[in-house]
């Protein structure tokens, strides 16, 4: 069995749970028997851009409108510190009663038991997935045990301004157009746009990487987590070094640009056409892009190997779970199921997380999507014809792991302070020295 290696500051939070678990437990339902006699007080919290801040509370609104014994406290941020409140909540037995929850914390987050399992509630039924395919809820579980539930089923992506592209008289991405092709296209908007507009937004992080293993048949990690998934540090340095290329060419836009964005949509290069391409978004981000950006923006596949294998998958956006410290679990099942289910409430989400999961759902929006929603759903049809099955969850330490590549390595290449091959040799001493830990 491996050996769980959680962050520092969640091994942290569980023991200091452990401590005040009884406690805090009793704590909690003092306070809420105390705010009100009448009503099942959860809470919830998420993270994402403003549009979703405000569909979000309006489905809450909804949902307390049609369950007047419920009342939900929303509490929202950014992605960046989400998880370190969570881990500090964590500490003081305290995590909200349902949290958005994404792939590659999940197996960290319920093989420390902090993740209701749900499957108790889909018997009871709580939970209603009578519309929904299996491969849906598949990325949710642990041992066949449902921990989390797909609120939007997206894939990554190339985001592109097409009126930029006509502008510089360049052609569009086509799918199927390889690395090669991505960094002359960059380089030919760059020398076309001129006065400080670029090519694209380069992407040397972790996801991007992921997408040229894929590519040439590998995987970040092997099939126990013991190890690195490639013995080849070739692989890294050659990805690491279209980095480079595309800066040195002017392709991309100086790190300074993109950086001082930090998680901001609205205020990502694209947005403000000051690039043509962002090399690495997720799916169903288009709708919140083009809100902000107020101009068409398209989406196509991510560039591929020439000979190489699909890169690509189809991946659960993000999901909802139940959180082990709730004293309302079922309740908190019920507000999932109404997310899953409910059609007005999918009007109001408009599909902003990914393309929702349950088919009567589906059919029931195509008719009236945006055109950014059609983008979305046209998009997961394009790429399903370019994409492999999803890869086994990461392994423990994954996190360090990738926090480490998408700050010591990302950063030091956009600024040239390393070469791709001290990159790789980096990357590959503090992989195995976290990976270690599951042998």
């Amino acid at each position: 069995m491996i050996k769980r290696k959680f962050p520092l500051l969640i091994t942290f939070s569980i023991i200091l749970v452990l401590g005040l678990l009884s406690g805090c437990a009793s704590n909690n339902a003092s306070t809420e028997g105390e705010a009100s006699e009448d009503k099942i007080q959860l809470r919830m919290t998420w993270w994402g851009s403003q549009d979703r801040h405000d569909r979000t509370q309006k489905v809450i609104e909804l949902y307390e409108e049609k369950n007047p014994n419920v009342e939900i406290s929303a509490q929202f941020t950014g992605w960046d510190g989400y998880w370190n409140k969570l881990a500090t909540q964590a500490a003081g037995g305290n995590l909200p009663d349902i949290i958005q929850m994404d792939y590659k914390f999940l197996s960290e987050y319920a093989e420390n038991g902090l993740l209701e399992n749900l499957n108790p509630y889909i018997k009871s039924g709580s939970l209603n997935f009578d519309d929904v395919e299996p491969l849906y809820l598949d990325g949710g579980k642990l041992d066949d045990n449902l921990y989390a539930v797909n609120i939007g089923a997206n894939a990554h992506s190339v985001v592109y301004d097409p009126a930029m592209f006509e502008k510089a008289g360049v052609s569009v991405p086509e799918p199927g157009y390889t690395w090669t092709d991505l960094q002359k296209m960059g380089k030919e908007l760059s020398d076309e746009l001129g006065n400080g507009v670029y090519g694209l937004q380069p992407d040397a992080g972790i996801m991007m990487f992921k997408h040229y293993l894929r590519g040439n048949g590998k995987w970040l990690y092997n099939e126990d987590g013991s190890a690195l998934g490639y013995e080849d540090d070739q692989l890294l340095v050659d990805f690491l070094q279209n980095t480079v290329d595309v800066l040195e060419s002017g392709a991309a836009s100086p790190p300074e640009l993109f950086k001082s964005a930090g998680g901001n949509i609205e205020q990502m290069p694209i947005i403000n056409e000051k690039t043509a391409i962002f090399t690495s978004a997720h799916s169903n981000q288009i709708l919140a892009m083009e809100q902000a950006a107020g101009r068409p923006l398209e989406l196509t596949i991510q560039p591929m190997l020439e000979g190489g294998e699909f890169g690509h998958y189809v991946k659960p956006g993000q999901f909802f779970s139940v959180t082990s410290q709730s004293e309302k679990a079922e309740e908190a099942a019920k507000f999932i199921d109404f997310v899953t289910n409910d059609l007005e409430a999918n009007e109001i989400l408009n599909a902003e997380r990914g393309v929702p999961i349950s088919s009567k759902v589906r059919d029931h929006l195509k008719p009236n999507l945006s055109d950014a929603g059609q983008k979305m759903f046209e998009y997961l049809e394009l790429v399903e014809g370019y994409a492999r099955e999803i890869n086994q969850p990461d392994p423990p330490g994954a996190t360090e792991i990738e926090d480490f590549f998408n700050t010591q390595i990302e950063d030091a290449i956009y600024y040239g302070e390393i070469t791709p091959e001290e990159a790789a040799q980096m990357f590959r001493k503090k992989a195995n020295e976290v990976l270690a830990d599951n042998k």
